[in-house]
């Protein structure tokens, strides 16, 4: 009994290295090829925000449409845009954007392909790298993080600071 626990505290111990080695790989710089595509894709869709018609975006894997449900894509990231009913389908077109339309709600977004596919751990590591990056070159916007995806939204704390004074004005 005492050689199984062993085991399976060495087959852990070796699994939280490797995980933490990729981590570190991330933070040395490994995707920063595939981040700054993040961040240059984040770009276009701020500046043209107007044309989706969206303020509001998810950065993390891609999506792909498999038998009717979005699924993620883990050969890709993608900074992409959930729309219910498709009232923004034109302007994320215009901008050449892939549009996925499953069962009456559409995605839309720039992927970014990944030489492998990615360990939970390095998207981990790229999402920590892409957010620090979006609150250095974009103070004001709202970056929350999540387990497998963040979400940014354009001028977010301007907009609760906003929401606050009023509260504090009524």
């Amino acid at each position: 009994m005492a050689f199984i626990i062993l085991v399976l505290m060495v087959f852990f111990a070796v699994i939280y290295f490797m995980q933490q080695q990729k981590r570190e790989k991330v933070n040395a710089g490994a995707q920063d090829k595939v981040i700054k595509k993040l961040l240059s894709r984040y770009k276009t869709l701020r500046e043209h925000h107007e044309e989706t018609g969206a303020n509001a975006f998810v950065i993390g894997y891609a999506q792909q449409d498999r038998k009717g449900t979005l699924l993620d894509n883990p050969k890709a990231l993608a900074v992409r845009i959930l729309d219910e009913k498709g009232a923004k389908r034109d302007g994320a077109a215009a901008l050449g954007m892939e549009v996925i339309e499953t069962k009456g709600k559409y995605c839309y977004q720039f992927p970014v392909e990944l030489e492998n596919e990615v360990t939970s751990a390095e998207l981990t590591a790229i999402l920590a790298r892409t957010k620090e990056k979006l609150e250095e070159r974009y103070p004001d916007e709202f970056v929350g993080r999540a387990v497998s995806y963040l979400t940014v939204v354009i001028d977010g704390k301007k907009a609760l600071d906003l929401l606050k004074e009023n509260r504090l004005q009524s």
